[in-house]
């Protein structure tokens, strides 16, 4: 166990959140309610195509669920896929690739993790190229 400010993380816990993390994203939200906190908040740095931040209502578990499922049927065909991950105690680190269309694009997310290694927090940054470059 490692020491998080104020709380204690078990690492193999958190790292087990961010294994199943781009799981979720490809498409099974039902994952959501497992390794989200019930007071879960994401950070995204960009919109929707049309301008909108729906993500900037998401207060629980629950309502990241519903945004999972909803994204997922607005974006089909998507694919996530892990470049490299690391946990350090109560945070942790993604970088990520999304292919769509032959077309990939890369990211980064940067979580907190709770004491049961659930995600608390995560800020979502993404790019017009493939993190592997």
């Amino acid at each position: 166990m490692t020491e998080n400010s104020s709380t204690t993380t078990t690492a193999s816990s958190a790292q087990d959140s961010l294994d199943r993390w781009l799981t979720m994203w490809n498409g099974d939200a039902d994952i959501a309610l497992q390794v989200c906190a019930d007071d879960y908040r994401i950070h995204f740095a960009v919109t929707e195509a049309d301008g909108s931040t729906p993500a900037d209502d998401i207060r629980t578990a629950e309502d990241f669920h519903r945004y999972l499922r909803w994204w997922h049927a607005e974006h089909p065909g998507v694919v996530f896929s892990r470049v490299a991950d690391a946990v350090d105690g109560g945070h942790g680190r993604l970088l990520w690739d999304m292919e769509v269309a032959g077309t990939v694009v890369g990211g980064l997310d940067v979580f907190d993790f709770d004491a049961d290694g659930r995600v608390r927090r995560v800020w979502s940054v993404g790019g017009r190229r493939s993190m592997r470059s």
